[in-house]
């Protein structure tokens, strides 16, 4: 099965019509990378908690995450449903990647959001070419999903930022250039773009899963960093990380349903392989049953995040959108990759057919960048609020 399937092709087409024919080029070369470069790479980067850095240059030099940003700072300038597909490739080839150069990807979009022309300038040609990689700093150790109790803080003091404080569960920390990190300042929280050489300290937190995607504390401690290191308007950090994450959120979604495919894809390659009472498993009728559910549960995963996806790109309000995607293609691919351990039987919890990886990756998914109670949460709140 190639990395670009045939339903992917069919939503783009139903998209984008005659123009549809160039972004497929795009992707189909890009999934011909991913299947050549990428994948063989993902089961020895878990095994050894190894950070992907070469993928991510690798990916960079394909332009990657320049897919989305204007050409005026060497973007490529595609609708980002078309970078939307290809992060669910890159989810199936390598989670771990995947993860990473979205966290990334979204820390670009806050600078292209929010800061000032000057910034612009200075970070996001270097930003989405690979020149500055990025992490994103925004969770404390007693503030998760009440990401407004902010502890670590940022005051001026002759001319310059005194950050101070310990952020945790920072992707990329350690391994970045700069971190788009939010802060208290006396206005409220604030974003601050900050080199990632200011922090005292980082130390890497082993996982579960995304084992090659770095999870760091970050540590800051009398931390000197420029005034022009403020993002935008000083109080406004907060709107900036809820809108920031609305995207990510879509793109959790996308790699959600690409590590569920990737487990459904090894469940039907065993279930033909696999004899059992004198047969293939896959003619036993519970075990088609699964892989229908299996299939369907992908196949609406997908529809909701690529739905969402193009609400953003036509600057359409999508925060409940993103949140129902997310929330759907996380616990979907859950449940996939759960079935997919079944359909091996004691294969899938053994290391050799290396189906335990994409159940391990996929748990992250339902309580990073908001907790499937948050997406509820949030989903309700528009309901009640209307349209």
């Amino acid at each position: 099965m190639g990395f670009l399937i045939q339903e992917q092709k069919e939503l783009v087409e139903m998209m984008y019509g005659p123009a549809a024919e160039d972004y497929l080029l795009i992707l189909d070369s890009l999934g011909d990378f991913f299947e050549k470069e990428i994948e063989p790479t993902a089961r020895q980067i878990d095994v050894k908690a190894e950070f992907p850095r070469e993928n991510i240059r690798k990916l960079f030099e394909q332009g990657f995450t320049s897919m989305g940003f204007p050409k005026d700072f060497g973007g490529l300038e595609l609708p980002w449903p078309i970078y939307v597909a290809a992060m669910e490739m890159c989810g199936k080839a390598c989670a771990s990647t995947a993860l990473s150069l979205a966290i990334h990807g979204t820390c670009c979009e806050g600078v292209r959001q929010f800061s000032n022309p000057g910034q612009k300038k200075e970070y996001l040609p270097q930003m989405i070419s690979g020149k500055k990689f990025a992490g994103f700093s925004l969770t404390e150790p007693g503030a998760g999903s009440d990401a407004r109790n902010l502890q670590t803080t940022a005051r001026l003091e002759g001319g310059q930022w005194l950050v101070n404080g310990t952020k945790m569960f920072t992707t990329n920390g350690g391994y970045c250039d700069l971190y788009f990190l939010f802060a208290k300042t006396p206005k409220g929280p604030s974003a601050f773009l900050v080199d990632a050489k200011l922090a005292k300290s980082s130390k890497h937190i082993e996982k579960l899963g995304y084992r090659g995607s770095v999870t760091a504390e970050v540590v800051f401690e009398n931390a000197h960093a420029p005034k022009e290191s403020l993002v935008g308007t000083e109080g406004e950090g907060f709107e900036y990380a809820k809108k920031m994450l609305y995207g990510g959120r879509v793109t959790v979604g996308a790699i959600s349903t690409g590590i569920a495919r990737a487990a459904f894809d090894k469940a039907v390659r065993y279930s033909k392989d696999r004899t059992a009472f004198g047969k293939p498993l896959s003619d036993f009728e519970m075990i088609q049953s699964k892989l229908a559910d299996m299939l369907t549960d992908i196949n609406a995963s997908r529809l909701m995040v690529y739905r969402a996806a193009h609400l953003k790109d036509r600057g359409k309000p999508f925060e409940s959108e993103a949140a129902q995607a997310k929330l759907f293609a996380s616990e979907k691919c859950l449940r996939v990759c759960d079935e997919a351990i079944q359909i091996h039987g004691g294969y899938g919890y053994a290391d050799e057919f290396d189906v335990h990886r994409h159940w391990r990756d996929a748990r992250l998914n339902t309580v990073g960048e908001g907790t499937s109670e948050i997406m509820r949460l949030l989903v309700s709140k528009n309901i009640i609020k209307g349209p």
